[in-house]
Parts: structure tokens; sequence; C-alpha cells
């Protein structure tokens, strides 16, 4: 394999196999997570005074922002990383991958779970009010069961490819969800068939990781704004299909999930010519913090009493003591748990960093192993 030195270009960008892009999106998806708990700054006052167009305008404004799909986004991205390292056929050390993802995730979720009980809530991990329903902890365990499958969905991929493997997800997730389709929460699913039923936009997020490095400009489909419309289009049509229509986030959010799949892909192919923010960026490092924890940080400054200070100003005051909580946590338990997760070396991973010395990187050259899997996974 060649190694070549960087261009001020490619430095500019980050190292080989790596797209800063994601960082700052993993904090925005965190972000409006957040936003969508406390729901929109309240520029026009609460939306539940006026009348007639008035309050249609501040109920209009109050449903700018849908948590649930950007979780959904968030899967695309996690099947992404997970299988970035692991495209091709190399033997992975099964155990020491459980070792490093689960020291990864379970350290900061046995500590937002300590946070949870000091902040109030009863751990209750049984029922429709257990914890795992009543926090984002659902997601994360859709996430353990992905993280606990992937090894054999890595075989399945390499045995028979995206083409059967991912049609097979499609048909199973409708199945499961057509078996309850007017559940309105995930719980009546349990925790399998969540998962089962969201598979295939995690296995997206893998299909992409291999088609990324060929991502080219005759690729790009319309303007990146185009997309990011349509992609917030989804995520509010499925609001409302939820809330006024009686067609609940269940069954739709696999299918927007298609949708972030095409999003992501163009945010991606953007971010391999124009860096993202670079704030935005390095707020990612503590996205899943934000995420973990960001109603027990706004309900900390709630639990205050303080004067109000009006609307508006009360909103920045919950949200940044929200961001603020969140850092805290993220210095103190995500960012070490990170640390000891990285000094797990995975065997069969493909460790772009080792490889990366002295401002040298990864040359373009790909194998004909790799070659071959990103044609079919172009194809896919």
């Amino acid at each position: 394999m060649n190694i070549t030195v960087a261009s001020e270009k490619t430095e500019s960008l980050g190292r080989a196999g790596y797209y800063p892009v994601l960082d700052s999106f993993r904090f925005l998806l965190a972000f409006w997570v957040a936003v969508g708990h406390f729901q929109m700054i309240p520029i026009f006052g609460d939306m539940n005074t006026g009348v007639g167009y008035w309050r249609l305008l501040k109920h209009g404004w109050s449903s700018l922002v849908f948590g649930t799909p950007a979780v959904i986004v968030f899967f695309v991205i996690s099947g992404f990383c997970i299988h970035m390292p692991f495209r091709g056929t190399g033997k992975i050390d099964v155990p020491r991958y459980y070792l490093r993802r689960y020291t990864r995730i379970l350290i900061p979720v046995a500590a937002a779970l300590v946070v949870y009980r000091a902040m109030g809530a009863h751990l209750t991990f049984l029922g429709e009010h257990s914890i795992l329903w009543e926090s984002p902890l659902w997601s994360l365990l859709c996430e353990e069961i992905y993280y606990a499958l992937y090894p054999l969905l890595r075989w399945a991929r390499n045995k028979i490819g995206w083409k059967l493997l991912l049609p097979c997800s499609f048909v199973f997730s409708v199945i499961i969800a057509s078996q309850r389709p007017h559940s309105i929460t995930w719980h009546d699913f349990g925790p399998l068939g969540t998962s089962m039923i969201l598979l295939p936009v995690w296995l997206l997020g893998c299909v992409l990781a291999e088609q990324a490095e060929s991502l080219t400009d005759a690729n790009r489909m319309y303007s990146i704004w185009f997309w990011r419309f349509l992609a917030w289009s989804g995520c509010w049509i499925s609001e409302m299909l939820h809330f006024q229509r009686g067609i609940p986030y269940t069954q739709t959010m696999v299918w927007f999930g298609v949708l972030a799949y095409f999003w992501v892909r163009q945010e991606i192919l953007l971010g391999k010519t124009r860096p993202p923010n670079r704030y935005l960026a390095a707020a990612g490092a503590w996205s899943y913090s934000l995420y973990l924890v960001h109603a027990q940080g706004g309900g900390l400054f709630e639990s205050l009493h303080l004067r109000s200070l009006g609307g508006v100003l009360d909103w920045f005051l919950v949200m940044a003591s929200s961001l603020a909580f969140a850092y805290v946590f993220y210095i103190l338990v995500e960012r070490p748990s990170h640390k000891l997760a990285r000094r797990i070396k995975v065997g069969g991973a493909r460790n772009v960093a080792d490889l990366v010395k002295n401002g040298a990187v990864v040359s373009t050259k790909v194998s004909a192993e790799q070659d071959q899997l990103s044609r079919e996974a172009a194809e896919a």
C-alpha cells in the first residue's frame, strides 16, 4: 500500500478514512433532540394562547422540531462508523470487538443512570414505564443489539451481499411493524422488535461506509440545501402523520431512514471538499453526552426555580444549562471511557491512524478487494 505525503487540502479535511462532517452532524442531531425535548424557542410566546391565525402560527412554529427522526439519522451514522474499519473480509477479533464497543458505550450509560436516579427518576427496567422507554436509552438498547449482531451481519454481507441482505431486512421490518400498526410507542414492540424494525436503517449506514471513499462529484444530486430541506420535510411530515393523522412514527421511521441515508450520503460528499464548521466538529466529541443527559442538564436549571426573565431568555438559559451539564459529563465520564476503549486494539480493523505518521496519509489507491466491495455497495 502506497504512503504519500498529505496535501494541504487533504490535511484540512482530516485524516484518511475520517469524515469530520459526521462529527458536526452528530452534535447538530443531539442538539435537535434536546430542542425537541424542551420545545422550540418561544419567540411568539406561549403556543397555547391566542386565537385564529395567530394561534395557528404559534403551533406551526412549535412543530418545526421533532426529535425522533434525528435519532434515526444517528442509526445511519452508527452503522457507518461501526462498519468503516471492518470493510472487507479480514477476520475480526470478536471478543476484543465486543469489549471495545461495550466499554465505549456502557460506562457512560451506567453513569447516566446514576444521574437519572439522582435527579429523581425511578429506575424501573421492565414494563411500559421502564426507564428504557422514557429516556434516550431505547435507542442505545437497539445499538447494543446491532453491535452484538454485527459480526454475524458482516459475515452474511460477505457471503450473500447487500443485494440480498438489505431487502430481507426491509421485509422483516415491514412484517414486524405490521403486527401492531397503531402502536404509538416502541415499547409495544419490545427491544428486539424495535431493533429489527430499524435494522435496515443501520445497515444502510454500513452500505454507505463502503461507498464513501468512491463518492465523487458525479454522485452529487441537487444542492445540499435541497437535501436538508427534504430531510426536514420528511421529519415534519412524520410528525404530522403521528400526531394528526393516526399513522404512528413506529410505521414511518424506517422509511425516513431511507431518506436519511441519501441525505447523509450527500453531506459526506460535500464534506470531502468543504470542511464543516470547526466548532461544530469539535462539539461532536461530546454529542453522545448531550444525547444522554440533555434533559437532566436543562432540568437542573429549572429545579432552581429562579425568577423568570421571559420565555425567550428562559429558553436560552435552559439550553445553556443542558449544554454545560452535558460537557461536564463528557469531561468526567465519556472522554475517559472513550480513551479506555481506544486502548483496546481489535484485530481485523483497518486502523488508518496507524498508517498516518508525520503528516502522511494512505494514498487513494484502493485494493482490488475493496474496489469490488465498493462497486457492490454502489449497485445496492
